[in-house]
């Protein structure tokens, strides 16, 4: 059973989150209830170990503030969604509930990467190139990539590899993390490239199959 105490914690957490969330205009009214099912699946699936949770605050949190940063060029915040959540969090669910945990940060490393490539790499002063071809195209495309945005998808992949060695002390597998944290921000600007671009996929869709394939990239290495 659960200690009351971190049920509690969980509660207050979601009770700050939200109403953050809410005043702040972060998550549209589905996005702020989407997001507190999250947080309780992560905490049930992780059999009451707030570390999980928390990770996943800390990668809502580095997100906004990466959004925060590049408002310069961005001056009207858009709201995440239902969508976002899912396109996000998905695959690290999916990794808890198949009893792979490493999964769980490895896909949250690439969710942040991503994001802090798309975020921080919009203020970049080269023109972003599509990841198929290495053609010019305008800041923002789906599949633009800049060194910029790459140095961000570094920084953000390493900023949960570093919760992770802080929890458990191993250096190879903060590696680990970093390089399948960057490969899933490649992954998505890929998919992004191909499918997003054209209308098959949204940005939702994307982000999982990103997520994931980092996810992938992580068991592949810990496997060899």
């Amino acid at each position: 059973m659960t200690p009351p105490m971190e049920v509690i914690i969980l509660l207050l957490s979601l009770g700050i989150f939200s109403a953050v969330s809410y005043k702040k205009r972060l998550l549209n009214f589905e996005g702020i209830l989407i997001a507190n099912i999250v947080g309780i699946a992560i905490f049930l699936l992780s059999n009451g170990d707030l570390t999980y949770f928390f990770v996943a605050v800390l990668f809502f949190a580095a997100a906004e503030a990466g959004t925060f940063y590049s408002r310069k060029k961005k001056p009207k915040h858009e709201v995440r969604t239902a969508g976002n959540i899912f396109g996000n969090s998905g695959t690290a669910i999916l990794a808890l509930a198949l009893g792979f945990p490493f999964g769980f940060f490895a896909a949250f490393s690439s969710a942040l990467a991503d994001t802090l490539s798309s975020e921080i790499g919009i203020l970049s002063k080269r023109k972003p190139v599509l990841i198929t071809t290495l053609e010019e195209v305008k800041p923002g495309t789906d599949g633009g990539i800049t060194p910029l945005g790459m140095n961000a998808a570094i920084v953000g992949a390493a900023i949960i590899a570093a919760v992770h060695f802080v929890i458990f002390g191993n250096l190879f597998l903060f590696l680990v993390l970093t390089i399948s944290g960057v490969f899933g921000s490649l992954v998505d600007s890929f998919f992004g490239a191909v499918f997003e671009r054209k209308g098959m996929l949204n940005n939702a869709e994307v982000n999982f199959l990103g997520s994931l394939g980092g996810t992938a990239a992580a068991w592949v290495i810990l496997a060899l």
